[in-house]
């Protein structure tokens, strides 16, 4: 009687062994097509992509608030806690409701070590302690240079 061990093995081994067992056996007689070429699939587990399409971007979301009064920058306010950045403009606000918002917001952002800067007249960002701003100069430089310009919060 034959023993199916040596068998099974056998056929175990030609299974997992890398060698091909078709009709192209040898690389100097395959002609290569390039029209025949096809894009690995993204559920290849072997693919590694070198970027993600923006479809797929999971990124932070900035918010753009324009309160008005106290009430509406306590909204603002609490965007601020969910760390989400955002960028606040006050030009449609009275001078003096501007001003308290403002030292309200960047209370806040104080409180959160986070960081507040002045982007334009009456126009700030705020974003979490993990995200600073920074503003890139051009005027007198090559290259450019970065300048902290916080106006509250962490440096």
């Amino acid at each position: 009687m034959s023993n199916p061990l040596p068998t099974w093995v056998d056929s175990l081994r030609n299974f997992l062994t890398l060698r091909s067992q078709g009709p192209y056996d040898h690389e100097d007689d395959v002609d290569y097509d390039r029209h025949s070429y096809r894009r690995p699939q993204e559920t290849d587990p072997d693919v590694v992509p070198l970027r993600a399409d923006r479809a797929e971007f999971a990124g932070v979301t900035i918010v753009r608030a324009e309160p008005v009064d106290m009430e509406e920058a306590t909204s603002v306010a609490d965007e601020i806690k969910h760390r989400l950045p955002v960028l606040l403009n006050l030009q449609s606000a009275s001078e003096h409701e501007a001003t308290r918002i403002r030292d309200f917001l960047g209370g806040v952002t104080y409180g959160l070590n986070g960081h507040m800067r002045r982007v334009a007249e009456w126009v700030y960002i705020c974003s979490p302690f993990d995200m600073p701003v920074e503003r890139l100069v051009l005027r007198g430089t090559s290259i450019g240079s970065r300048e902290n310009d916080d106006i509250c919060g962490a440096s």
